[in-house]
């Protein structure tokens, strides 16, 4: 009886230590508010209810399992949600934000699966808007003022911010300042590995109040399976130092594609910054300018021309986890513009308020 007692004591304890060597969480975000936008369309301005517009909904689940000498193995799961409608975000797919399995040790992290790209991440850091408040929930990097590429595989155009099959290392968070990140997405088409590959690489160096970064990305695009492939790629720098009382930031892209004849040229420059006003709020107020030299078409020397974003916007946090935001953005441009817009020329406004819950 008291050998029974002693080896089911052993077996507790080392079950217990065992599961103490591994941690889960369930994590989320839960953002809902009202969205007035014009945006050109003959049917007028719409109201509505929209989900993620400061942060995209998200129900997620990570974990991390110790396997000694420093080694790690860690997981993540998450899946978009639309609050607004119950549905799924990311076109349906069960973990279509994140999913994620993968090592980390001393020597970075190493995870395979489906993330952001890696520019888009670039922007989570350096847009004072973090990705969201304006533009339908998608702050400066929606692809239309700013590239961050993603989702390519016989899909041209159609990128998304996020990198499928993808493999993505990051660097160890002990380099005096300095990280990087580098994805590459398999575009996984038979007979090709360059068709629908995506690539991209984020060099970052943060000190004292100093945030000065490089980000690289290229979309190899194709229409359909063995059609031709246009590479799309952007190069983007930007910095920021925090003085306490302002955040100023300054960000440039450029955008070009392998198209032989009216390749793609544009210029993207953007100029913000973040005042806080006490402990619990913050405003934020950002000009950004589009210049896009592409030309319309092959028989005319006529480009698509400029486009002009001013942007305020506003957050009260009620507590650590839930504050009320909102967001106001005017956009103009030349004639042959299509920004944002449902029509060439056309202007577009929007006003944004809601309420966030993060847990």
């Amino acid at each position: 009886m008291k050998k029974s007692l002693l080896a089911l004591a052993l077996i507790s304890a080392f079950s217990g230590a065992a599961f103490a060597q591994s941690s889960v969480t369930v994590y989320g975000i839960v953002d809902a508010g009202f969205q007035s936008l014009d945006n050109g369309a003959v049917a007028g301005k719409v109201s509505r209810l929209q989900s993620g517009q400061e942060s995209g909904s998200r129900l997620g689940f990570k974990g991390t399992e110790d396997l000694g000498g420093g080694l790690k193995a860690n997981f993540v799961l998450e899946m978009g949600l639309n609050v607004d409608d119950g549905t799924s975000g990311q076109g349906g797919k069960a973990f279509g934000r994140r999913s994620l399995v993968g090592l980390s040790g001393d020597f970075g992290s190493v995870d395979l699966g489906r993330d952001k790209t890696p520019t888009f991440k670039f922007f989570d850091n350096f847009d004072p808007y973090a990705s969201g408040y304006i533009n339908n929930g998608s702050g400066l990097s929606n692809n239309t003022l700013y590239f961050v590429g993603g989702d390519t595989a016989n899909t041209a155009g159609a990128s998304n911010g996020r990198i499928t099959n993808a493999v993505l290392y990051s660097t160890p968070g002990n380099l005096n300042g300095f990280s990087a990140l580098v994805g590459y997405g398999m575009g996984e088409v038979a007979g090709d590995t360059s068709a629908g590959r995506s690539l991209g690489l984020n060099l970052r160096y943060t000190a004292s109040g100093l945030d000065v970064g490089y980000s690289f990305t290229k979309d190899n695009q194709q229409a359909v399976v063995g059609g031709p492939i246009v590479g799309k790629k952007a190069n983007t720098v930007a910095a920021t130092y925090d003085f306490g009382f302002v955040k100023p930031v300054v960000i440039y892209q450029k955008v070009e594609d392998d198209k032989a004849v009216s390749a793609l040229d544009k210029k993207v420059f953007t100029l913000g910054a973040t005042v806080p006003v006490d402990a619990s709020s913050k405003v934020i107020a950002t000009f950004t300018k589009v210049k896009d030299s592409t030309r319309i078409n092959t028989t005319t020397t006529d480009t698509v021309g400029d486009a002009k974003q001013f942007a305020l916007g506003y957050q009260y946090a009620l507590s650590k986890r839930t504050d009320l935001y909102a967001a106001y953005a005017r956009l103009t441009q030349d004639a042959n513009s299509k920004t944002l817009a449902s029509v060439n020329g056309a202007d577009v406004k929007e006003l944004t308020f809601g309420v966030r819950h993060q847990f």
